[in-house]
């Protein structure tokens, strides 16, 4: 199932035919996490192993706190193990 156009609306800022999905598997995946509809999430899991998705939960600066804490409990990943969850907010830094 490899077709891109259940991506449409999610890539609104590429072109979608241009998106290779391999050499651009972190980035699709990312932004299907974070903005995904559940059949463009089914897609993803339809195009992908779940131990790519899980890799790129644990070292992604790109998603947020809340869509990795979703995604760790969905998948059952320690959150000690996902990068964007170890770090502090920007916010942080100035107190």
């Amino acid at each position: 199932m490899n077709d891109k156009s259940v991506l449409k609306n999610l890539f609104w800022d590429f072109d979608i035919e241009k998106i290779d999905l391999k050499k651009d598997r972190e980035f699709i995946i990312e932004r299907i996490l974070k903005y995904g509809l559940p059949e463009q999430v089914n897609w993803l899991l339809d195009n992908y192993t779940e131990k790519l998705i899980v890799e790129v939960i644990k070292k992604s600066k790109n998603i947020d706190k809340k869509t990795a804490n979703y995604w760790a409990i969905h998948f059952q990943i320690p959150k000690k193990n996902i990068l964007c969850l170890k770090r502090p907010l920007i916010q942080d830094c100035f107190y």
